[in-house]
């Protein structure tokens, strides 16, 4: 066994004797409890969301929501956005790769979107701030410097709009304080993981201007192993690619190359007028993501069917699939139209940045305004290789550069002691240009290659209005509008490459022509109706129905004239009743929820399209509005404080049935809706012990389950995607003195293997690919922090 086995298996045998340990001493400590009679509960954290547009305890909140604050982020060692998900019931967030590029899926309680392209609505809300972020691309945003993350469940159309059908994900960052505070954290671990995070808040002018400064950076190397094929295996015919080392290692994929900074400025202009202006920018230059091969399909001609291959066609493409996850065979090549040649390297860039001018104004007690004016950008390029081996029947490359500009403004008040609420209207302008080379050997005889330059633009106005009615003592109706109106012009740009016809050639025959516009416009009109009872302090039940939409769109990817076709809004209408309460002096939570959607016009994307005509086995990737289904189910969370022993767990289940499907899409009614995931649980565990000298040590593990689900909207055996279990964990010790603290953090324990995100082109391209899980990751993390309170 070599050193660095041996550090790993010592870090793992700390992490999990500590936590054996804790759960011992937390046994003992609650049997002395009962023995002599003592009180040693302690009052759960209580957290300030603000979901109606106001400040509340989230136990007064009748809305299912998870909210995490900034101490059980770091309690947990979550990083990212996608790493949240993990102990929120019904919350499916999953960092993608591949053909869909840098960026995440996003589904709550089945309802959501995976496909990045800016012709789709998300599904799924995502606000930074309250700033609307727009893209799927990118959005697996690090968590620098927040101070909670709160995820709504179920439709938001009143309280956050459009494309928040499913719910809606709000990240909260810290505003400047004055106080001179700050912090250092450097954590380093396997694969040559270096992570860096710092802050530092200022007052510049005391007591009117304040300063907070945060950064963060994320370095490690990947964990899938790229392989020249022709040079690992020479006797299989295949030809070397070149750029190799000694053991025909052409690279590593999964590594993370990540930068991102935030400045803050909070201006107290007066005792009524508050500004805070916020400027943020991350640059992620990471690899490409770990991508492996799982399976083939040659019935449908690959690579026999591949004039411009380089194998030949008796080859057996099932050696490309490795025996490891964590090896892949792509070689990033592919031969187009005319012989053209294509090798690109395998990388990724994402750069993001905003700004955030954000004024509250406070005009009497009882009447206020807030401004929200933002402005964003992101630029994103990645390389793919489908086919993800030597074979070089899909290589694609693509750019999305996007612009938005958003005004929200409100105006909220309150009627005596009666009615609190809130108006205002909202402005969204975005265009996105989606430039892009494709080359896919794999649809017609003599290869498919061609260049986009696609713009896409969006225009939303909106107008809301929600209040809540104190009908009598403990009883409160809680009620909402909201009208959106949409319009969305996506631009067909297509072109040969430039060896053939100069480049300027027009991709699709007649009547189609370069500059021709596929629009969408529409309007929607949301609402919600809660009523809520305070049975206790601690106890509150509550009823509501809600809606939310999905705005429509138009076909972005048409292989021939006949598929430009549009799609409409898909919708949503939810019931729901949940309970949230609080026990034996606040120790124990306890909320749960159960909910009926009826879901309709579903947005799904066909492989196949016989109805738009053209010739058979024409290739499809169209999104149409399949059918209505509904979707029930239950959820629950559960949080528990006894001495220094901390408990919280979440279950979740959900049925989906189909009640109608359009039967050109070959849909049953028994298939599900691609991305619905039936089950999930979590458990988390900690335990701070107190040593003699006042210093403490707290282990805490962190043990989840997310059951499996479909890919594709026609699902397929192929097409499934098994569920996981995971298992995390954490031991801090911190000294009585000195302000700092060093932890020891184990991602992925059991060195669990299942795939984060899958790709079945089996009856299309004749391949399968999927991105497996980050194995298992130790290491040290050291914390000093600054300033008053530390």
């Amino acid at each position: 066994m070599g050193a660095t086995s041996r550090t790993i298996s010592m870090l793992c045998a700390v992490l999990a004797g500590c936590m054996a340990g804790a759960v011992a001493m937390a046994a003992a400590a609650t049997t002395d409890q009962s023995a002599q009679g003592g009180d040693q509960s302690v009052p759960l954290t209580e957290i300030i969301v603000t979901a109606q547009f106001r400040k509340e305890n989230i136990q007064d909140v009748p809305i299912a929501m998870t909210a995490v604050s900034a101490a059980m982020m770091e309690a947990r060692s979550q990083t990212s956005l996608a790493d949240i998900a993990q102990q929120a019931p019904n919350v499916q967030l999953v960092q993608t790769g591949g053909a869909f590029g840098p960026g995440m899926t996003a589904y709550i309680r089945g309802i959501g979107q995976a496909d990045f392209d800016p012709a789709f609505a998300p599904g799924v809300g995502i606000y930074i701030d309250d700033v609307y972020y727009t893209s799927l691309t990118g959005s697996n945003f690090a968590l620098l410097d927040l101070n909670r993350v709160e995820i709504l469940r179920g439709p938001q159309g009143t309280l956050s709009g459009a494309n928040s059908e499913g719910g809606s994900i709000k990240l909260y960052s810290e505003k400047p304080k004055g106080d001179d505070s700050g912090y250092v954290k450097v954590q380093y671990g396997q694969r040559n993981l270096v992570d860096i995070g710092a802050m530092g808040d200022w007052a510049l002018i005391p007591g009117n201007l304040y300063l907070r400064v945060s950064g963060a950076s994320r370095n490690q190397d990947g964990y899938v192993t790229r392989y020249d094929y022709g040079c690992l295996v020479p006797a299989s015919g295949v030809p070397a690619s070149g750029g190799y080392d000694q053991n025909c290692v052409a690279g590593k994929e999964g590594g993370t190359d990540y930068h991102a900074g935030r400045l803050a400025l909070r201006w107290l202009a007066s005792d009524n007028f508050e500004v805070n202006l916020t400027g943020d920018v991350s640059i992620d230059n990471s690899e490409v993501a770990g991508t492996t091969l799982l399976a083939v399909n040659p019935s449908v001609g690959w690579p026999s069917g591949l004039i411009n291959s380089k194998l030949p066609p008796t080859t057996n493409v099932a050696q490309f699939i490795p025996s490891s996850p964590y090896v892949s065979y792509a070689d990033f090549c592919a031969t187009g139209i005319a012989g053209n040649q294509y090798c690109w390297a395998p990388y990724t860039y994402t750069k993001v940045w905003g700004t955030n001018l954000t004024m509250d104004w406070r005009l009497s007690d009882t009447l206020a305004v807030k401004s929200i004016t933002a402005y964003r950008e992101f630029n994103s390029q990645w390389v793919n290789d489908d086919d993800t081996s030597p074979v070089g029947s899909s290589l694609g490359w693509s750019e999305l550069d996007n612009h938005t500009l958003t005004q929200e403004l409100r105006l909220s008040g309150k009627v005596r002691d009666l009615i609190d609420y809130t108006v205002g209207g909202f402005l969204l302008d975005q265009v996105t240009n989606y430039p892009t080379h494709q080359v896919l050997d794999y649809i017609f005889p003599g290869s498919f290659d061609f260049l986009g330059d696609d713009p896409i633009s969006e225009k939303d106005y909106a107008a809301f209005a929600n209040a809540t009615w104190h009908i009598v003592d403990k009883l409160d109706l809680n009620l909402g509008v909201r009208y959106t109106k949409q319009k969305k012009d996506y631009t067909y740009n297509r072109y040969n490459p430039s060896s053939i016809g100069g480049g300027q050639s027009v991709f699709f025959p007649p009547p189609f022509e370069n500059g021709e516009v596929g629009s969408y416009s529409g309007s929607h009109v949301d609402y919600r109706a809660n009523l809520d009872y305070h049975w206790t302090p601690d106890l509150m039940t509550y009823a509501s129905v809600s809606t939310g939409f999905k705005g429509g769109g138009t076909n972005p990817r048409p292989f021939i004239p006949q598929q430009i076709q549009p799609f409409q809004d898909e919708t949503l209408t939810a019931y729901e009743v949940g309970m949230k309460s609080d026990w034996f002096d606040h120790s124990l939570r306890a909320n749960v929820a159960a909910f009926y959607n009826k879901y309709k016009q579903m947005q799904v994307v066909l492989l196949t399209c016989p109805q738009f005509g053209g010739p058979a086995g024409e290739p499809c990737a169209a999104p149409i509005n399949g059918g209505n289904s509904n979707i029930y189910g239950a959820e629950l969370e559960l949080n528990y404080n006894i001495g220094g022993f901390s408990l919280d767990g979440s279950y979740s289940h959900q049925h989906f049935e189909f009640t109608y499907v359009d039967p050109n899409t070959g849909i049953t009614l028994g298939d599900l809706y691609p991305g619905f995931q039936d089950s999930k649980w979590s458990l988390g565990a900690q335990y701070q012990l107190h040593l003699p000298n006042a210093a403490s040590i707290t282990p805490r593990l962190d043990f989840s389950y997310s059951s499996g689900y479909f890919t594709n909207a026609n699902n397929d055996p192929e097409s499934w995607l098994p569920g996981y279990h995971l298992l995390n964990g954490r031991v801090t010790y911190k000294p009585d003195v000195g302000n700092w603290n060093v932890s020891v953090v184990g991602y992925n324990l059991a060195n669990g293997i299942w795939y984060t995100q899958l790709f079945d082109l089996t009856t299309l391209e004749g391949m399968k690919y999927g991105i497996p899980s980050v194995p298992r990751t130790v290491s040290i993390e050291f914390k000093k922090s600054f300033g008053p309170g530390t």
